[in-house]
């Protein structure tokens, strides 16, 4: 009887352990990140730091000057660093020719953004480098591209560079769990994410880390890209993310993890064609962008 049990015990170890492997297998940074309808496991490592990538490329933080670019800015950084990993050498886009693309392809006149409108201007002209429009000193609503501007553009858009959704714009609703780890996942896989928030009125920051507001204090809202993260149990929701502000603030800095469960409104990344992913939420461009203001208002404003 003793023999018969231990053998009945052994046989149900093993199908757990089969059944274990196919429910849960083996996590993978980047295929967690990835997988469409999965809901990725917390990444294994503790710290991602992409500013050494950033600068090794020579891509530096921009800053807005005044203007309301905030968004422009940050989603121009992600493309950078996409192309720059696809060509495997940098080369600087320009944020004026993106704010005029994403005007004419949505039939406005404003400075500044929303992520999937900005997106629809690549997707219709492409961006091009940034020596042949540089950015301005202010908006100028009358501003039209040279032709070698527009030409570079559209060999550029050939980049097939592909935009993913995270978190849809919802300024009523900060992150879920699954979209604040998805967000690690991706950051883990080493790509940038691209992030709208509601902004302190009164920006304060302590050890380079944006301090927490109240619902009351905060508005909407400005951009940023979240360029790595560090889990630490001292600070509010056990860790920050690593951000490049273009705003009046620092622009190398971080912000705690409660500050972007509570606060943050929407969330890309960027990719390529050749990168090996397959999207959690790309942006069809024959599908209606996710719902959301015209444009961002900076904190500068």
């Amino acid at each position: 009887m003793n023999a018969l049990l231990a053998q009945r015990v052994r046989h149900t170890m093993v199908w757990s352990l089969v059944v274990y492997s196919v429910l849960f297998p083996a996590w993978s940074p980047h295929a967690a990140a990835l997988e469409t309808n999965h809901t990725p496991a917390r990444p294994a490592v503790s710290t991602v730091d992409l500013r050494p990538i950033f600068s090794n490329w020579g891509l530096d933080a921009r800053r807005q000057e005044g203007r309301g670019t905030c968004s422009v800015i940050t989603l121009v950084g992600a493309m950078e660093f996409a192309l720059a990993y696809k060509q495997r050498h940098s080369a600087r886009l320009s944020v004026e020719f993106l704010n005029w693309a994403s005007n004419d392809a949505i039939g406005e006149n404003e400075d500044g953004g929303f992520f999937s409108d900005l997106w629809k201007g690549y997707l219709k002209h492409g961006i091009c480098p940034e020596a042949d429009l540089p950015y301005q000193p202010k908006f100028d609503p009358k501003l039209k591209p040279p032709p070698a501007a527009m030409a570079h553009a559209r060999e550029l858009r050939s980049a097939e560079l592909r935009l993913h959704w995270i978190k849809p714009w919802n300024v009523k609703t900060g992150l879920t769990p699954e979209e604040f780890a998805e967000i690690k996942c991706v950051l883990a896989g080493q790509w940038p994410v691209c992030g709208g928030f509601r902004w302190p009125k009164e920006e304060r920051w302590q050890d380079n880390v944006l301090v927490m507001a109240p619902p009351e204090g905060v508005f909407d809202g400005h951009s940023i890209i979240l360029v790595g993260f560090r889990d630490d149990l001292r600070q509010p929701g056990g860790g920050v993310f690593l951000v490049r502000n273009s705003g009046k603030g620092l622009p190398d800095a971080a912000m705690s993890y409660e500050y972007a469960c509570a606060y943050m409104n929407d969330a890309v990344w960027i990719d390529h064609d050749a990168a090996g992913s397959q999207p959690t939420r790309l942006l069809n461009p024959a599908s209606p962008a996710p719902a959301g203001r015209n444009r961002r208002v900076s904190s500068n404003q």
